[in-house]
């Protein structure tokens, strides 16, 4: 541990570095635009980066009709001033800045609790040689902005926390918090979902705000002045960017929520009361329900365990700035798991992983510090300090590798008919059902995972995506309904893309729960 507090990193031995590896995964996707002769428009294919590109020219253009804006409008708008010198290559800069920006921030983070060189290497382990991690701040995506903003939030939030006593009248205060906000609020116009971040980082500026008085000895009638006059400028601060989103929906769409709302939460589906089972299916079994062979992240990178202990001991007993962190980090996951069409079938086949990029050296730094919790000096003598400390730890992992889902049969089905145009109709007894395999339906990935199907239940058409969506199985094709449904007669009309039905086709409904087992790293092997 000697040798670990003691060497020495210098910031631009970090950045520069930082910079090289982001070059290196940049010029060398197979997707980079020029790099594939045979899909020579590379990412800006995609649907997602070709809507940014599509708006960014749109942008420069002054054209704002709602067919050439799909998002918000700041990503685009960042790209539009890069665009007439790099019209390949527009995001090229402000994500490099941005991977640049976020890592500076991150070892000011870490610092203030470990060395230089466990921070640097921390971030080197979890983002810059972390390929899946690095290729994501590569990609244009939006939310490397969301991690730049982040990152000037939280080093805001690292100096206040730092500030022992007030310095400032009210007047100066309030235009800080009103500056602290009014940044912050931009992400209304990057991604509206992650400034929910504001429910966490705003208490914390607060609190620090307070503290600061505290230790000043303000007396109590200018305290609560001062906290009033606070939570205003806050308040002020975060119309900035509520004003810019209403006004760009606007102009473009002559109402202001815009079309971005309902493309989202709307067309996909927001489930909040399915958080835990979404959640569990991302972090640790994206088999069992999703049918999608070690993709949780957990699977991937099994060191996320002590990651989310150490979270979850920093949320129950950190000091402020860790427990705001920790907080953050569960946040991200609560905001963004009950989006319907956030499977872990996508998370690495389609890059969905870049919503938590920027959580990634921060778990890494939780999980480092539970390590280092267990060799850490105390008045207890060694070997039982390492005994207590380490079975805590193991007990604590254990508990949490011991849950699992149990899946039980549902209603039993009975097949009514196979009509045209590959329709099958089968009937229930109204008992609840999270998903439906068909056993000799068959097709590709691609036909079946986004193929145009169509279902009803009693009748009633369910929305693809938002209400129920197939998923390939090795025996055919499932049929899972984003919460559980109950009704009696059903009809699916799958795409032409699926095979059509045969007589030898069954049919089997289940449901599935949380259950306790024997503990165990990996959940979604379907060995």
């Amino acid at each position: 541990m000697k040798f670990l507090k003691e060497t020495r990193v210098p910031i631009w031995l970090v950045l520069g570095l930082g910079a090289l590896v982001y070059c290196y995964f940049y010029l060398n996707h197979p997707a980079l635009p020029g790099n594939n002769l045979e899909y020579p428009r590379g990412w800006w294919g995609w649907f997602d980066q070709g809507e940014y590109i599509k708006a960014a020219a749109a942008i420069r253009a002054g054209d704002f009709s709602p067919g050439k804006h799909a998002y918000p409008p700041l990503y685009p708008a960042i790209g539009s001033i890069f665009l007439p010198f790099l019209p390949v290559h527009p995001f090229f800069f402000f994500n490099l800045l941005g991977l640049l920006a976020f890592s500076y921030v991150f070892v000011a983070f870490a610092t203030r609790y470990v060395s230089q060189l466990e921070a640097f290497l921390l971030l080197a382990i979890s983002l810059y040689f972390n390929e899946i991690i690095i290729l994501n701040f590569a990609i244009p995506w939006t939310t490397t902005g969301t991690a730049v903003i982040y990152a000037a939030t939280i080093y805001q939030l690292l100096r206040k926390s730092k500030q022992e006593k007030l310095n400032s009248g009210i007047a100066l205060e309030s235009i800080k918090a009103f500056c602290f906000s009014g940044l912050f609020s931009l992400l209304v116009v990057l991604r509206p979902v992650d400034a929910g971040a504001a429910a966490v980082f705003y208490p914390a500026y607060l609190y620090f705000s307070y503290k600061s008085l505290s230790l000043s000895g303000t007396a109590a009638p200018k305290r609560n002045a001062f906290l009033f006059a606070q939570v205003v400028a806050l308040g002020a601060g975060l119309l900035i960017g509520i004003s810019l989103f209403f006004l760009f929906n606007l102009k473009v769409y002559g109402q202001i929520l815009g079309g971005y709302f309902k493309s989202t939460a709307v067309g996909s589906g927001y489930f909040p009361l399915e958080l835990p089972r979404k959640i569990f299916s991302l972090v640790f079994d994206s088999y069992t329900f999703f049918l999608e062979p070690n993709g949780s992240l957990v699977t991937h990178f099994p060191w996320l365990i002590l990651g989310i202990v150490g979270t979850l001991a920093a949320l129950l007993r950190g000091p402020a700035l860790l427990r705001m962190m920790a907080a953050a980090i569960c946040l991200q996951f609560c905001l963004y798991a009950p989006y319907g069409d956030l499977l872990p079938n996508g998370v690495y086949r389609y890059y969905n992983i870049h919503y938590f990029k920027w959580m990634f050296p921060y778990l890494a730094f939780f999980g480092w510090l539970v390590v280092r919790w267990i060799f850490e000096g105390s008045e207890t003598p060694r070997a039982k300090r390492l005994a207590i400390r380490s079975l805590a730890v193991v007990v604590a992992v254990s508990a949490m590798l011991a849950v699992q889902y149990k899946v039980k049969p549902a209603s039993p089905i009975a097949i009514e008919k196979i009509g045209p145009s590959n329709s099958i109709s089968f009937s229930a007894n109204g008992d609840g059902i999270d998903f439906i395999d068909f056993y000799g339906l068959a097709g590709g990935f691609n036909e079946i995972y986004l193929g145009d199907h169509h279902m009803l239940a009693d009748g009633k058409p369910l929305i693809r995506v938002r209400e129920f969506r197939l998923l390939p199985a090795p025996w055919g094709v499932r049929v899972f309904f984003n919460r559980r449904i109950r009704a009696k007669e059903f009809l699916l009309t799958p795409d032409k893309g699926v095979n059509p039905p045969s007589d030898e086709l069954k049919i089997k409904a289940s449901t599935y729960r949380f259950s306790l087992g024997w503990p165990r790293l990996v959940h979604d092997d379907p060995r």
